[in-house]
């Protein structure tokens, strides 16, 4: 097979190389890595996880000490043996790296949390993103709904471009170091590896992720390291993920897609929250990317054990006498199913013909009782909602730091200065189309620029 080699050349760190041979994708494909281990255990920003928060976070740092003249260093330390992992699946493997769609609509995005990113998404949004892009050489394209993916359809191609960026930067990056420990002195901060190295830093960026697929090393790592410093995250729960169910006329139609249809929770009398687009009828419930921004409501409550209800309104465009109307028009069977056929795939149509015991009345009128039931079941057909996929295959993590314990204009810690947290680790969640990735962005950039300056306004003699 074809084998390519990719050198990172970091010329702050030791001359001692390490090779590590390592199978990608598929038997006939190798990327050899080298990997520079330090000498020297001393940066001046030290950033904590390669993902997408935390390698914009060096970038942003290393780009504002060289234009402040300061000249320090700025080092990722991985866990991994790559950068990226979790970036490169996403979008399906395709990276919905951002969304077209305004600033105000973004923060829109993340609920009445959203506020906090003003100033993060002030510093860097959408159109900064698709300008660092091209730096490297990615065009990016905008989809359906102001999805925004790499011309490539290549998630692979993101993590590259940043790759490429890093070493034009001279940014130092350092493989398979998983931290253990993070603490301040009066000198700046020490940190602890789990090979038993310790490294010293003037200012450190906290992007480890959340504890999603942490086949990916998303493993909850930065919330304890966070903890260990005085912060407080929350509860973790499941973001972005399908919903269970337990009717079975659902397992008959896995795999159907239902497309513009609005799903609502409801506890009670109480109604969660309403989305409307794709729906997809999975083996164990609905999922789908208007289920999995429902998801962002309903796991909370499912968490205190409250009866979620489900209701799909297929026919969201109109309202229930309209639909009286339409079905009434209809009369028969046969004319129903010709009706619903227009808006529903045919097995959906089908499927709903038996539970609404018409299947196989033909042109024999129905009563009006019976039209007047099939108008309100295409208006709300309701599933009991019994659970959700677990936060290990959620796309993201629901909890996390309280955005009381930072500042929004640094990304910087209250309570520990120097200290700076970005992307996942924050409590931020955001419906699907991108919004939740260039916050990541946008955040780690801000969080390294002001740990940069924090670096640039210490005392010369301070320096490490």
């Amino acid at each position: 097979g074809r084998a390519t080699m990719i050198v990172f050349h970091f010329p702050r760190l030791a001359r001692r190389t390490v090779r590590i041979a390592e199978q990608r994708g598929s038997s006939d494909a190798h990327k050899s890595v080298i990997i520079y281990l330090p000498m020297e255990t001393r940066a001046e920003v030290c950033v904590i996880g390669g993902g997408a928060a935390g390698m914009l976070a060096a970038l942003s740092a290393a780009r504002h000490l060289k234009a402040c003249g300061h000249g320090g260093s700025v080092l990722i330390l991985e866990r991994n043996r790559v950068l990226g992992r979790k970036l490169a699946i996403t979008g399906k493997g395709r990276a919905n790296v951002t969304n077209a769609r305004s600033l105000d609509e973004f923060v829109q995005a993340f609920g009445p949390s959203g506020r906090f990113l003003y100033p993060a998404f002030e510093s860097f949004f959408s159109d900064d993103l698709v300008a660092f892009f091209a730096e490297a050489g990615l065009q990016l394209k905008t989809e359906r709904g102001g999805r925004v993916f790499p011309v490539t359809d290549k998630a692979q191609d993101v993590v590259q471009a940043f790759g490429l960026l890093l070493v034009r930067d001279g940014v130092d990056i350092l493989y398979s170091a998983r931290v253990r420990s993070i603490d301040a002195g009066s000198e700046g901060w020490t940190i602890g590896l789990e090979s038993g190295g310790l490294l010293h830093c003037r200012a450190v960026v906290i992007a480890t992720g959340g504890k999603s697929y942490p086949g990916t090393g998303s493993t909850g790592d930065g919330y304890e390291l966070l903890e260990h410093v005085g912060h407080h995250p929350g509860r973790l729960l499941p973001g972005l993920v399908s919903l269970h169910c337990p009717e079975k006329w659902l397992r008959e139609l896995a795999g159907v897609s239902l497309e513009g249809v609005a799903v609502e929770a409801w506890v009670g009398p109480r109604l969660l929250a309403r989305r409307q687009g794709e729906v997809m009828i999975t083996d164990r419930g609905i999922g789908g990317p208007a289920v999995l921004s429902l998801s962002l409501a309903v796991t909370p409550a499912l968490a205190e054990s409250q009866a979620v209800v489900l209701c799909l309104d297929m026919r969201p465009e109109k309202t229930l006498d309209q639909e009286l109307h339409d079905i009434e028009a209809c009369g028969n069977a046969n004319e129903i199913l010709m009706n619903v056929s227009r808006f529903l795939p045919k097995r959906m149509a089908l499927e709903l013909m038996r539970m609404w015991g018409i299947e196989g009345k033909g042109s024999t009128p129905l009563p009006r009782k019976t039209l007047a039931a099939i108008a309100r079941s295409i208006k709300g057909v309701e599933l009991k909602c019994t659970g959700a996929d677990p936060l290990a295959s959620a796309i993201i993590t629901q909890g996390g730091v309280p955005l009381r314990e930072v500042d929004p204009r640094s990304m910087g810690s209250r309570l520990v200065p120097g200290l700076f947290i970005a992307g996942e680790l924050l409590d931020l969640q955001a419906v699907t189309g991108g919004y939740n990735l260039q916050a990541a962005f946008s955040t780690g950039f801000l969080a390294g620029r002001c740990a940069a300056e924090y670096v640039a306004k210490s005392p010369n003699d301070s320096k490490l």
